[in-house]
């Protein structure tokens, strides 16, 4: 060991020993076992390696049985179960961009209102993170295209009254605009629906003076039309919480539904049973007529007291091609019914089919005389605001009878 130099040597198996070149010092220590080879994880090496996946499409975005996701048009709800489906609605459908009034991230999910209905989607714990960026997205679809802000941040009740108010302005303005069309295609039956649907959706939106706000608007668009103004002339109530029917001169409303008077529209009052009278033993003659023991059943016999019983069902029925009302109504309220089943019956007697002129030419009658002229024109002007006739065609009648 002269010639080696200083360093740690083996001493045994399990020891080195340390040579400074000259002698052995009386340093030790055991010897360190070699390194062990330990094959690195395939798996853990090439997540290293990898660059991070991108995170997917924010939506459709599930979540607690609902499917949300955007359309050009608004926002696609879907319930995908019972939960859901109670939440959203039964079925999918779209929330309109302009009926969105308010749109929330809550400590328990997504708060949106839809109008004034409020929808609650509930998000779990761990969603919550990708909730926030999912409202963060819709309120930037909103804003492309309507060109107006959604804060997606807690809203006060002014700012919700507000919001609901102006959501409530821009539907008011679609269906008006879309009744407006039907007046000008002269389309009287479609006209009846619509204003009836326009009166039931505002007293659905409890929006306050939202009806009466409606019905100016209708009034309005009327009277700016020249269009008929229905006048009301008749309402049959309903027996035992029984659904009104409301008779104007054009047309019938019951309930969420109205129909147009024509030509084929009858109205009838049924009445089924009848008018009983029954007679009891009246215990007063009998206390008066038992002069002897045993004769008190003569004179509670022969008089009687005599009782009404009123059996009778009656119900109000009003149809044409197609549709049947009805609803039951109190015995004591049969005139006042079959008052309003006349008046229809009188309208619809005074309403006459008429054809187009090119369809159905009408042969030439001779001169008339003044005071038929001028009856006959009254005549075509009655059916034009019953709206049994088009301006087109009366216009067309009365150039006919002055024989321009």
């Amino acid at each position: 060991m002269s010639m080696a130099s200083a360093g740690w040597y083996p001493n045994g198996d399990q020891w080195e020993s340390y040579w400074d070149g000259e002698r052995w010092l009386d340093m030790h220590r055991p010897i360190a076992p070699p390194p062990t080879f330990v094959a690195p994880d395939p798996v853990s090496s090439v997540s290293q390696q990898a660059p991070p996946i991108p995170e997917g499409p924010l939506l459709p975005f599930a979540v607690s049985g609902v499917i949300v996701d955007l359309r050009p048009e608004g926002l696609y709800l879907e319930g995908t179960s019972w939960l859901g489906r109670g939440a959203v609605g039964d079925k999918p459908r779209v929330v309109l961009w302009d009926d969105i009034s308010t749109l929330e991230r809550t400590s328990v999910g997504i708060k949106l209102r839809e109008g004034r209905k409020v929808i609650q989607i509930s998000v779990p714990s761990k969603m919550q993170d990708q909730a926030g960026k999912v409202v963060e997205e819709i309120a930037r679809q909103f804003t492309v295209a309507t060109g107006r802000t959604l804060t997606t941040a807690k809203v006060t009740r002014a700012e919700k009254l507000t919001a609901v108010g102006d959501v409530y302005g821009r539907a008011l303005v679609r269906r008006i605009d879309e009744i407006s069309e039907v007046l000008s295609a002269a389309d009287h039956a479609r006209e009846v629906a619509l204003s009836h649907d326009l009166i039931v959706w505002a007293k659905s939106q409890k929006v306050k003076s939202g009806v009466e706000f409606a019905a100016a608007k209708l009034q309005e668009l009327r009277v700016a039309r020249g269009a008929h103004i229905p006048q009301q002339v008749g309402v049959v109530v309903g027996a035992a919480f029984g659904p009104n029917i409301v008779v104007f001169d054009d047309r019938v409303h019951m309930g969420r539904v109205a129909y147009p008077i024509d030509v084929l529209t009858e109205a009838q009052v049924y009445v089924d049973g009848q008018v009983q009278v029954t007679t009891r033993p009246s215990m007063t003659a009998a206390a008066f007529g038992s002069i002897l023991p045993g004769t008190a059943l003569i004179p509670a016999m022969a008089f009687g007291k005599k009782e009404k019983t009123d059996t009778r069902v009656a119900e109000f029925h009003i149809g044409s091609r197609g549709w049947v009302l009805k609803t039951r109504i109190p015995i004591g309220a049969l005139s006042d019914a079959r008052a309003t089943a006349q008046r229809v019956n009188a309208i619809a007697a005074g309403i006459q089919r008429v054809r187009p002129a090119e369809a159905d030419p009408v042969p030439e009658a001779p001169a008339a005389s003044a005071p038929d002229i001028t009856s006959q024109i009254e005549r075509i002007v009655e059916l034009e605001r019953a709206g049994a006739i088009t301006p087109e065609q009366a216009a067309a009648m009365k150039a006919q009878i002055i024989g321009l």
